[in-house]
């Protein structure tokens, strides 16, 4: 199971986070994504966590970070974490996004009290209603198109034989 933080919260919470993630999780791979200034954190800690550096500041979209997001789909995580204090399920539209940009399927959230919420992405809730109404709408086009062609051919079928355009074998298929 490979498990990425994002760093949103003092490194004694992230510590707490981490404890909780490895008694859930005891063969984890854990990794947190810190901004450069706190990967000093990172690499002292005991428990051999790896670390994803973003840039210092706030955490706009350049080619660096489009850069990031693709390090972190090659490395396939299963889980992304959040920690915040913030009720679950509200205000998380950034973490949808990156979720679906990085391919990582299921968001928890670590809340200050020690719980942890699953959190289901609005974002591919969305984008899968959209495909299905696509998919929908398209298969009623191509099913209302294969219907007016049967429906012409049969007209054509008719006029041809009123007129004796056709012999018995044409009229039996």
């Amino acid at each position: 199971m490979k498990i990425l933080i994002t760093r949103t919260a003092p490194f004694h919470v992230v510590e707490r986070a981490i404890n909780k993630l490895r008694e859930e999780f005891p063969n984890s791979d854990i990794t947190v994504m810190v901004q450069s200034s706190f990967k000093y954190q990172i690499e002292k800690y005991r428990q051999g966590l790896k670390a994803v550096v973003i840039p210092d500041g706030k955490f706009r979209f350049s080619k660096r970070i489009f850069t990031i997001i693709k390090a972190i789909r090659r490395d396939r995580f299963d889980i992304l974490v959040l920690i915040y204090n913030n009720s679950p399920g509200r205000g998380y539209l950034n973490l949808d996004v990156f979720s679906l940009l990085t391919g990582i399927n299921r968001i928890m959230i670590y809340d200050l009290n020690d719980n942890f919420y699953q959190v289901n992405s609005r974002v591919k809730r969305v984008i899968k209603k959209i495909l299905v109404c696509a998919a929908g709408g398209l298969n009623y086009i191509f099913i209302k198109t294969l219907t007016n062609i049967w429906h012409l051919c049969r007209q054509v079928r008719y006029k041809c034989q009123q007129e004796n355009l056709l012999t018995d074998t044409d009229t039996k298929h």
